[in-house]
């Protein structure tokens, strides 16, 4: 399989750093259009059914990883001195670098307690950002008053020393892993194509209004070398298949599903259906491959779609590594 690094630029506001079932759908809208919707709908059916494979990360700042947490606290918790230790206030700590660099990664990997001293990090900032809605220019009717409503964003924000007021990050990576079969090379070149013209491309809502826009920039050829512990750091929103749970260390994440209608928006009269995802910074370990390690499943609204389950996952550094970086 091949692995590539794709590289892009926050055109606007975010809502929400978005996750690889969102680069997901947004890709197989822009291969939709460029192949035909019935070769789309034949690519996503082979995807579910494991004869073709792709795997994608959630969207992460540019040349850094998600950070294991609840490895690291897992690890602290296994040391001889853990009584003297402060364990919630240690992961605190931890938890507030959402994101590390490989190398710092690497390093806290071996000694959890160096926390404090790793720098660069990313961390997440969550605010609120107040709008008006104008009611009566919005339902043609005269004098009346206008709404007012937060509209919840993120900002990422790279954090250089101890104390540092920090810099917005702008620049942002996904990682694609593909088989070599024709669909995903056509796949890769619809990609291909999308970059060498800086094509945008959309990874949330209110996209109208300037949010959660993406412009593409570049592919990056990146090599990965498989650990003989097969371990891996979940980089996207996984549905597991075949992996080793006991080994494992997972955060999950539950939504619920909704079903979509093009002409009316959200269908709120529907049976509720909820799913759990493993998510990103777990630390996973499978007895066989990636490939088998994860799965997609059909929705359950529509069985021309699926819900995303193939995250890629990344070899852990203290046992693996990457050439080329």
């Amino acid at each position: 399989m091949k692995t590539y690094k794709i590289l892009l630029t926050s055109i606007g506001g975010i809502t929400q750093m978005p996750d690889s079932q969102k680069i997901f759908g947004a890709l197989v809208y822009m291969f939709s259009d460029e192949y035909g919707t019935e070769k789309a709908n034949k690519f996503v059916k082979d995807i579910l059914d494991k004869k073709i494979f792709l795997a994608l990360s959630n969207l992460l700042p540019n040349d850094y990883l998600p950070t294991p947490v609840d490895y690291l606290v897992d690890k602290l918790h296994n040391t001889d001195n853990n009584e003297k230790l402060d364990i919630k206030k240690v992961r605190k700590d931890i938890k507030k670098r959402h994101y590390l660099q490989k190398d710092n990664l690497n390093k806290i990997l071996k000694n959890p307690l160096c926390n404090k001293e790793l720098y660069p990090y990313v961390k997440i900032v969550e605010r609120q950002q107040l709008r008006a809605s104008i009611e009566s220019v919005k339902l043609d009717t005269a004098a009346l008053d206008s709404n007012l409503y937060s509209v919840p964003y993120i900002t990422p924000v790279k954090i250089d020393t101890v104390n540092s007021p920090g810099s917005v990050i702008t620049e942002f990576n996904f990682f694609l892993q593909i088989d070599d079969s024709v669909e995903c090379s056509e796949f890769f070149k619809m990609i291909i194509n999308a970059v060498n013209l800086k094509q945008n491309i959309i990874l949330g809502k209110r996209a109208s209004q300037g949010l959660n826009i993406f412009q593409l920039n570049k592919i990056i050829d990146y090599n990965i070398i498989n650990n003989s512990e097969n371990m891996f750091l979940n980089t996207g929103m996984l549905l597991p298949d075949n992996i080793n749970f006991v080994k494992s260390t997972l955060q999950l994440f539950t939504s619920e599903r909704r079903p979509y209608e093009i002409s009316g928006g959200w269908n709120s009269d529907f049976e509720r259906r909820y799913i759990s995802f493993i998510k990103e910074g777990s630390v996973i370990s499978i007895p066989n491959n990636c490939r088998d390690a994860v799965k997609s499943i059909e929705s359950p609204f529509d069985s021309k779609s699926i819900v995303f389950g193939n995250a890629f996952l990344y070899p852990m550094p203290e046992v693996g590594g990457v050439k080329n970086d």
